[in-house]
């Protein structure tokens, strides 16, 4: 039985050992560095000649990881809302139950005394309830009508099934803040 490799099994095993060395080195790396930072090594060695000029030098550059503004996930409109008012109250109405205008006009005027962005989503648009309901958590569904309150960067932070007058909902607006 010969115990050489092939020159073929001879790269994958020097193949596997470096994508091994780099993974541990990344791990290591990430580690013991700051989280949202990245520093840089100086390009010079340490020596008593050049340690005025490294003194002298401006600090390593910090790269600092942004996260998105407003969650991507969200419909366009609450988006937008959303990026420029931390917080939205959105009322849900269904077109077609006249009860529901009521509860939407309710919204608006919550939102205005609370000084808070307000967005109406017709529950029969699709495009817009179908990304809301997606996004709360499995089985649930959005009511009609009903209240939901946003804060940047994208989370519900109140949300009211049925009718809920203008002070009741600018109170839950200044709860959040």
């Amino acid at each position: 039985m010969s115990t050489q490799l092939s020159p073929q099994m001879r790269i994958v095993a020097l193949t596997g050992v470096l994508v091994i060395a780099l993974a541990g080195s990344a791990l290591v790396f990430l580690r013991h560095s700051k989280p949202g930072t990245v520093t840089v090594a100086s390009q010079q060695p340490t020596t008593p000649a050049n340690t005025t000029a490294l003194h002298s030098s401006p600090a390593p550059p910090r790269v600092k990881i942004v996260p998105p503004a407003v969650n991507p996930l969200l419909p366009g409109q609450l988006r937008a809302a959303l990026a420029r008012n931390p917080i939205v109250v959105v009322g849900l109405y269904d077109p077609q139950v006249r009860e529901d205008s009521l509860t939407l006009s309710e919204a608006r005027a919550g939102a205005a005394q609370a000084h808070a962005a307000f967005l109406g989503v017709n529950l029969l648009d699709d495009a817009v309830a179908g990304r809301l309901t997606a996004l709360l958590p499995s089985g649930q569904l959005l009511p009609s009508p009903g209240i939901l309150v946003y804060k940047r960067p994208g989370k519900v932070v109140f949300r009211f099934d049925g009718y809920l007058d203008r002070t009741a909902i600018a109170q839950a607006v200044d709860d959040t803040r």
